[in-house]
């Protein structure tokens, strides 16, 4: 089982969030991170943990003051310094073509996921990764 990673600024999201995961428990662990910022420092402290390090991290792009553009120019710089791979999915309720192109040229961004966030969801990118991990 993997390390999720959940980085959004809205209450009633990361609330529904949080029920999700009670109710299908397919991570080890969840980190949550009320912004922006609080993510980038945490990477910078445990770059050369992998304990530590999340395996997946669910970003909200939409966040005042750090936004989740900001995080990922950050990640850009510090992503090479991480002793493993994290995958980023992007998470909003916009689907705005632009937005998810412009995220999607980043590397490290795996896929845009659309609020709410559900079962399936959730079971896919689990897999997904568990997959990976085993090739």
């Amino acid at each position: 089982m993997s390390i999720l990673c959940i980085v959004d600024d809205n209450e009633l999201d990361l609330r529904i969030m949080k029920l999700n995961l009670l109710k299908y428990p397919v991570f080890k662990h969840v980190l949550y991170f009320y912004g922006g910022l609080q993510l980038i420092k945490y990477l910078e402290e445990n770059k050369a943990d992998s304990s530590n390090l999340p395996d997946i991290i669910f970003l909200d792009l939409n966040m005042p003051q750090f936004s989740g553009w900001n995080v990922l120019d950050a990640l850009e710089t510090i992503y090479p310094n991480l002793c493993k791979q994290v995958s980023v999915y992007f998470v909003s309720a916009s689907i705005i073509p632009k937005d998810i192109n412009r995220a999607l040229a980043y590397d490290f961004v795996k896929d845009f996921i659309a609020k709410p966030v559900t079962k399936d969801i959730l079971l896919s990118v689990s897999k997904r990764i568990n997959h990976n991990r085993h090739l």
